[in-house]
């Protein structure tokens, strides 16, 4: 990523489209529980939270090479991350 605020811009826009997607799932389909939906919305927060707060906090500001490595094994966790999320959207 360019910078920490597109990082965090990009970190919000997806976990704001996978609520959508969650609350128009819910809508379009009535035998969905509510429970399932709100724990699947508080999980996506408090994950797009985590990954704020990383990104606003890198290892080793001063080295480049460490910043670069921090940054790519935050995209990586958070890449794995929501498709654990996509795949429990999919199972609603």
């Amino acid at each position: 990523m360019a910078s920490r605020r597109k990082l965090k811009n990009t970190l919000k826009f997806v976990s704001s489209e996978l609520i959508t997607d969650i609350y128009f799932r819910c809508l379009m389909s009535k035998s969905i529980e509510d429970q399932k939906v709100e724990n699947l919305v508080v999980e996506i927060m408090d994950l797009t939270h985590q990954f704020v707060l990383r990104a606003n906090r890198p290892d080793g500001k001063d080295n480049p090479k460490i910043v670069k490595v921090y940054f790519r094994k935050l995209y990586s966790d958070w890449q794995i991350a929501m498709d654990k999320v996509i795949k429990d959207i999919e199972k609603l």
